[in-house]
């Protein structure tokens, strides 16, 4: 049955299915995407930029149905593009064209005149750090700078939401990490929705508030990021320097669990009622040297993993 309808969501997908010929590359999709950052991975081949697609009404569908922001984008395309930015995974830049010149042609497209264009097309470079390489050829550009313009180009038009198709591909740590930031600034300080199609775990854990896993063209695991990397049990986290095989011991003979995670990660139960003093103290008679004391979480990357394996393992089961 379909869900209620629920306009105050940027994106709501229900039952789609989506078919190549004999090929089924989504089956049934149902899920959200929630204001603030969502992270959609999985492995190559997963469905994730058909689902893009249905989501800009790119693609006609076998099943189901799509809105963004209550629009449906099948029948009203348009509306749609004019309230979402996209980056495609693939080139979308225009040889010959400067690089302020294709953002403001893209600003342009969205209806802005000639003068209000150039002066968001250089605002936003400015915003993305593009300095004087804005005037040279797209085509004469790095890899960086290429996907810098791509994404000044999807945000020229002051978008409600901005979709990203491997935003990161190809960027070197710190293009990657200032990326990353850009993405966080528009969702926390400028209200964007944003959407993270990706298979880069990392950045994922490192900015999304919710993620959507999909494999074979299936949903296999949607919610908060923090509800998803909650251990099975409580747990605390010791980051610290020194003789932790010591303090292990010392908080073991005081009735807590503690194991290694690394070379400088104790994880401790965190049972209901039990002080910190106990941990303390075997701190202190051990003489480790304290970093961080915090609440443990899974890796997303485990809880990517096994949310794989056992989608497999339906597949498996089925055929």
């Amino acid at each position: 049955m379909p869900r209620a309808a629920n306009d105050k969501l940027p994106i709501r997908i229900d039952g789609v299915v989506k078919r190549y010929g004999g090929r089924t590359v989504l089956e049934g999709v149902t899920c959200d995407v929630h204001p603030g950052i969502t992270g959609l991975v999985g492995p190559n081949g997963a469905g994730k930029s058909t689902l893009v697609r249905a989501i800009l009404g790119l693609v006609r569908l076998a099943a189901g149905n799509v809105r963004v922001f209550g629009i449906d984008p099948a029948r009203r395309p348009r509306v749609v593009r004019q309230a979402v930015g996209v980056v495609p995974e693939d080139e979308c830049t225009v040889p010959g064209l400067a690089a302020v010149e294709m953002v403001q042609y893209a600003a342009r497209l969205s209806g802005l005149p000639g003068t209000e264009a150039l002066r968001r097309a250089h605002e936003v470079l400015d915003w993305c750090d593009a300095g004087q390489e804005r005037y040279r050829t797209v085509e004469t550009l790095s890899v960086g700078m290429r996907q810098k313009v791509a994404f000044a180009a999807a945000i020229v038009h002051d978008p409600q939401m901005v979709i990203l198709d491997e935003p990161t591909n190809g960027l070197d740590p710190i293009e990657r990490r200032a990326m990353l930031g850009r993405l966080t600034t528009l969702a926390r300080e400028h209200g964007k929705t944003i959407l993270v199609s990706t298979h880069v775990l990392h950045d994922v854990q490192a900015i999304c508030d919710r993620v959507i896993v999909l494999a074979a063209g299936r949903v296999r695991l949607e919610g908060s990021l923090q509800e998803l990397t909650r251990p099975v049990s409580p747990q605390l986290r010791l980051e610290a320097t020194g003789p932790l095989d010591a303090c292990a011991a010392l908080l073991r003979d005081r009735g807590i669990e503690a194991t290694r995670a690394d070379a400088t990660t104790l994880l401790m139960s965190a049972e209901k009622g039990r002080g910190l003093d106990d941990v303390w103290t075997a701190v202190r008679e051990s003489g480790v040297i304290v970093r961080a004391l915090e609440p443990a979480r899974r890796r997303f990357e485990d809880v990517f993993l096994q949310a794989i394996a056992r989608s497999e393992e339906g597949e498996h089961a089925t055929s």
